[in-house]
Parts: C-alpha cells; sequence; structure tokens
C-alpha cells in the first residue's frame, strides 16, 4: 500500500512540475516575443493544466473521500461523472486557445461565425450530456472513471485533429512559422504524442496504479511539447530580431494589427497627440484611446515613445518623431 501511495506522490509532483514549466517556458516566450499568438500559447497552458490538476487529482482526492463515506454506488458513479465535468469548461477554452495559437502560428484567423459557435456548442453537448445521465437515459457504467475520460479523450483527439490542418497548408505570410521552427513535422510529432497518451490514457487502470501513473506522467510530459520545443529552438536565434526589416503590413500582420489601429500607429509614429487624430479620422477621442491601448497590449508596450520606436526599428521605413 505504501508503494503506491508513494508513486502518487512523486507522480503528483513530477505533473505539477511540469505544469509549471509549461506555463512558464510559455510567459517566456510571450515576454521573448512579444505578440498575441504566444499569450494565447500561456492561457492555453493555464487553462489545460487547471483542468489536468482539477480533473485527475480532483478526481483521485475525490474517490478516496467517497471510499471512506459508503455512499451507495448510484450516487458515486454520478459524483465521479459530473465532478470532472464541471471541470470541463477549462478544456474547452484550453481547446480553443490550441486552435487559435495553431491557425495564428500559420498566418489564419478565425471566422466570427467560428468564435460565435464554438462555445455555445460545448455548453449544448455538456448540458445534454448532463440532462441524459440525470433522466437515466445515458445509463452510468460500472466504471464511471474510465467512461468519463474516454469522451474527453475523443473530444481531445478531435480537437487535435483540426489543430494540424492549417499545418498542412501554412500562409507565406506567417513569419513565427518560420522563426519560431514548429512546422508540420513538429505537429505531427505533437499528434503522435497525443495519439500516445490518448492509447495510455483509454487504458489507465488496466494495471491499476502503475499503468495510472505512468499514463498521468506521460499526459503532462506531452502537453508542455509545443512551447518546450519552441524554447529549445529559439535558444539558437536571437529572438529580439524576430520581424526586423519587415513592411509595415507586414508589421501590422506580425502583431495583429487591424486597419484602423494601424492608422492610429501611423499618426502616433508621426508626433500627433489623441486629439489631433480624433479630429483627423473622424473618430472620438475616447476611441483613439481605446485603439491605442490595444494597440499597446498586442505589442507588449506601454508608451508612445516605445511604439513609435518598435515601429522604426522593425521596419526601418517610417521617420519617427521621438
Amino acid at each position: 500500500m505504501w508503494i503506491e501511495y508513494f508513486s502518487y506522490i512523486v507522480t503528483f509532483i513530477l505533473s505539477a512540475g511540469m505544469s509549471v514549466i509549461g506555463i512558464l517556458i510559455s510567459y517566456q516566450l510571450y515576454q521573448s516575443y512579444k505578440t498575441p499568438v504566444f499569450a494565447i500559447l500561456l492561457y492555453q497552458q493555464i487553462f489545460l493544466f487547471s483542468f489536468f490538476i482539477y480533473g485527475i487529482w480532483g478526481n483521485m482526492a475525490l474517490r478516496e473521500i467517497i471510499s471512506d463515506l459508503n455512499l451507495s454506488a448510484e450516487l458515486a458513479g454520478k459524483l465521479a461523472i459530473f465532478i470532472p465535468v464541471i471541470g470541463i469548461p477549462f478544456m474547452v477554452v484550453s481547446w480553443f486557445m490550441l486552435l487559435k495559437f495553431s491557425f495564428n502560428l500559420n498566418g489564419y484567423k478565425f471566422s466570427k461565425v467560428f468564435v460565435y459557435s464554438y462555445f455555445p456548442t460545448f455548453i449544448v453537448l455538456i448540458f445534454v450530456l448532463t440532462l441524459l445521465v440525470q433522466k437515466e437515459i445515458l445509463q452510468i457504467p460500472e466504471k464511471p472513471n474510465v467512461f468519463i475520460v474516454r469522451i474527453i479523450l475523443l473530444l481531445n483527439m478531435g480537437a487535435h485533429l483540426v489543430f494540424l490542418l492549417p499545418f498542412l497548408k501554412p500562409k507565406q505570410s506567417a513569419p513565427l512559422l518560420k522563426e519560431t521552427g514548429f512546422d508540420k513535422k513538429l505537429a505531427f510529432v505533437y499528434l503522435t504524442g497525443i495519439l500516445f497518451y490518448s492509447a495510455s490514457m483509454w487504458f489507465f487502470n488496466l494495471f491499476g496504479f502503475i499503468s495510472t501513473c505512468f499514463s498521468i506522467v506521460l499526459l503532462f510530459a506531452i502537453s508542455v511539447f509545443i512551447p518546450v520545443k519552441i524554447r529549445l529552438n529559439s535558444m539558437t536565434k536571437e529572438i529580439p530580431e524576430v520581424g526586423k526589416n519587415m513592411d509595415f503590413g507586414t508589421f501590422c500582420e506580425f502583431y495583429e494589427i487591424t486597419k484602423r489601429e494601424a492608422e492610429i500607429v501611423l499618426e502616433i509614429c508621426s508626433g500627433k497627440t489623441n486629439k489631433a487624430i480624433s479630429e483627423k479620422l473622424f473618430i472620438t477621442l475616447q476611441t483613439v484611446k481605446d485603439h491605442t491601448h490595444h494597440i499597446y497590449t498586442k505589442t507588449g508596450l506601454n508608451s508612445r515613445v516605445q511604439l513609435s520606436n518598435l515601429v522604426r526599428e522593425k521596419t526601418g521605413e517610417l521617420n519617427i518623431e521621438g
């Protein structure tokens, strides 16, 4: 028995450590690249590991509590289903961030239809699943943990197949794809890892605590592959030079700056005040301030001088007045 507890403790320490590594490296990438796509990767890692910690370790702790309460098999089964389901929103957000990262890295943007339909679709699915179980239309199997894990694995595999799509035909105007070195080949390597841990998790309880601990470690290890691999690639490159000597249009695409925001960037670089910009572009002063805030957020800056210097450094085209 003590070997089992010791194994779980070691597994928890390893999984928690990998969670921290994934989040910290993603944060370092965002600080280095100063682009929104790596903020997306950071959020993806945060939501992903939040679900893993809650869904895996929270559920395992719940099982220990249930075993001491002598609950009925029916009630224990429902708890085993609903506790992980409550944490699924974390996973749903993680999938969304993963897909957005993949598409943005390859030079694509989500359509509004996809954005507005993605979350409502999952909300409906979770509601229907809950209703089916509540009305006993969907019978809870003898091993509810295996049942819910396999449902999540299938959904996860579907999300990662969509993740792979933009890598099959990336846009030529996707500078980060080349700079990060995370190309189609690495995307397939990552997907292979997903298949591997999915197979392991599908039969996680086959050999008791040994297979369970192995599956959990494998799950966490593969989940940090993207930020770790990009970080390793970046160690041979000077990241601050990413995107240097690009034209202004590429600069705006690189930092996901909209057409209206681009106009404001040019006016800021010419030395105009917010009031002068609002008068020239026929927009309110508050609108100028809002757009400027969005520009600062996307570029990771916090002043007009920094923005002017960044544009001058990256494009080498504009005569900036400090």
